[in-house]
């Protein structure tokens, strides 16, 4: 009589916020459109489309630190590639699989997250965390976020005009058809995103800044552009005047406890 023994080694996970920097760096790894990761001339051989992302500047020392196989990176949404995650961080979960070390210095790595990416992404507050709070990141995906974003208009613009976005766009449900830019990945449908509160400053005669703390999963750009009717109502429809998002910045994922913070 013989018996086996199965050992299990159960992933680690650890917890933090992630702050990028800079512009044109994706959350996660992209790979290649047309050899799928595998290393063709479009991609110089790397299988990516661009050469670093959030999550591998961010998992790697963990990763070496741990002597796992592989990770994985779970966030609270993720912003456009060309746009920043500044204020306190974006919520999100390194998941380090069949690791042969569990205790690690988290500070140290921490720093040394920090120092390998140059000032294009930092990560803060790393605690070693759990599978239940991966599901409770994903359920938050829809929690309030906060955007700035810098528009350019077609003619030039008003303060009277700037007060009208203000309150037509305070306190209102938004309805976004699949935006045309995503529309490849996404099914078409129709979404119903809540705005609580609305903010715009003048810069120039054609130039202002939007501040807008709403739902998750709100398509800032398109509210902006409008995106050929298939977002309503948009800043250019309620002005009548062709608007384009120039930069956008996260400022803010909201959780609960930070739910009635308004926009400064």
């Amino acid at each position: 009589f013989t018996e086996k023994a199965r050992v299990q080694v159960n992933p680690l996970f650890v917890a933090g916020r992630y702050r990028k920097l800079v512009r044109d760096i994706p959350q996660s790894k992209w790979f290649c459109s047309s050899c799928r990761g595998r290393g063709c001339e479009k991609c110089g051989g790397t299988g990516k489309m661009y050469p670093e992302s959030v999550e591998e500047l961010a998992s790697k020392p963990l990763l070496e630190a741990a002597e796992g196989e592989k990770t994985l990176f779970h966030a609270s949404g993720r912003e456009d590639i060309d746009a920043r995650m500044l204020g306190s961080g974006r919520p999100f979960v390194i998941e380090i699989s069949k690791p042969r070390k569990r205790f690690l210095n988290l500070k140290n790595l921490e720093a040394a997250v920090n120092a390998n990416a140059e000032g294009k992404v930092e990560v803060s507050g790393l605690r070693f965390s759990s599978k239940d709070f991966v599901r409770r990141l994903k359920k938050g995906e829809s929690a309030q976020k906060e955007y700035r974003v810098l528009i350019d208009f077609e003619s030039e613009i008003s303060e009277d005009e700037l007060r009208l976005l203000e309150e037509n766009l305070s306190g209102i449900l938004i309805k976004q058809q699949t935006p045309l830019r995503v529309l490849h990945r996404r099914a078409d449908l129709i979404r119903e995103k809540y705005i609580y509160e609305v903010k715009v400053n003048k810069v120039s005669l054609r130039r202002a800044e939007m501040k807008i703390r709403c739902q998750g999963g709100l398509y800032v750009k398109e509210l902006v552009s409008g995106d050929e009717g298939r977002t309503k109502p948009s800043v250019s429809e309620l002005l009548e005047n062709r608007a384009k998002p120039l930069k956008l910045d996260v400022l803010n994922v909201i959780m609960d406890e930070q739910s009635k913070v308004k926009c400064r």
